[in-house]
């Protein structure tokens, strides 16, 4: 039987990090090429070797760093040497920062807002400028609960993560005329590079107070998130677009 996502080409930016190669594992597995594009290549070499013991088709690797967008001009003209079209773009790059908003410096805000927004503007631009060329396709970019309710300590994590879920929407009105839904999932907390800095191995009491505040008791998995994002990928959500879609295990709830 065929996969839900057989014959499409998924372009998955931040495919190195966790969550990005759950969901790389997830759409394979429903019969999608998968392309993987990351700043870091040691990590993208070990998701590929990772990935390919476990998927029949081939997949292809791109190491890329988007700070400008001649740079996300180029990341787009090396993949079109690779691939005929995109269907489906995935945008998961992430970075976050704790501290109070008193202490937080203005480094570390526009690193987030680099990282978490201006980068996903300009990869989002240059494919959706490709897909408007074809059938369409869709666009999922990852939020987080913390877009949508304040975290005290991440007032640059919440401003950047809000600001995700304010440019989806002004794309889904803008390219519904292009056949190209755009729709965003905001995780809770998952277990994700973040929960292993030595902020939280220092304070395990904070983690252990999120997870009790959580009703599902625990602080998701990456692999969580994958059959939302393999449902919004998919044809049977070709009539979504706009919405934000909390993955958070009821956090949003409390």
């Amino acid at each position: 039987m065929n996969g839900r996502l057989e014959g499409k080409t998924a372009v998955i930016f931040g495919g190195a990090g966790r969550i990005g190669s759950s969901v790389a594992r997830a759409y394979a597995g429903e019969g999608a090429r998968v392309v993987l594009v990351d700043r870091n290549r040691d990590r993208l070499l070990g998701v590929k070797e990772s990935l390919l013991k476990s998927i029949e088709q081939d997949l292809v690797i791109l190491e890329a760093t988007i700070d400008t967008m001649d740079d996300a001009k180029v990341m787009t003209e090396t993949l079109r040497r690779e691939i005929d079209s995109v269907d489906i773009l995935v945008n998961c790059p992430a970075y976050i920062s704790r501290a109070s908003f008193l202490e937080h410096s203005l480094e570390e805000f526009d690193r987030q807002w680099h990282v978490n927004v201006r980068i996903v503007f300009m990869v989002s631009q240059a494919i959706a400028r490709w897909m408007a060329e074809g059938a369409g396709g869709k666009i999922i970019n990852l939020a987080s609960v913390g877009g949508l309710y304040p975290e005290k300590g991440h007032s640059g994590h919440c401003t950047a993560k809000a600001a995700i879920i304010a440019l989806s929407r002004v794309m889904a009105l803008e390219l519904a005329s292009h056949s190209i839904q755009v729709n965003v999932v905001a995780p809770g907390p998952t277990e994700t590079v973040p929960f292993s800095s030595p902020f939280y191995t220092q304070h395990p009491e904070i983690l252990q107070k999120i997870e009790e505040k959580t009703p599902s008791g625990r602080i998701g998995h990456p692999e969580d998130h994958t059959g939302l994002m393999v449902f919004l990928a998919s044809d049977e959500s070709n009539w979504i677009t706009g919405q934000v879609i909390l993955s958070d295990g009821g956090l949003g709830l409390v």
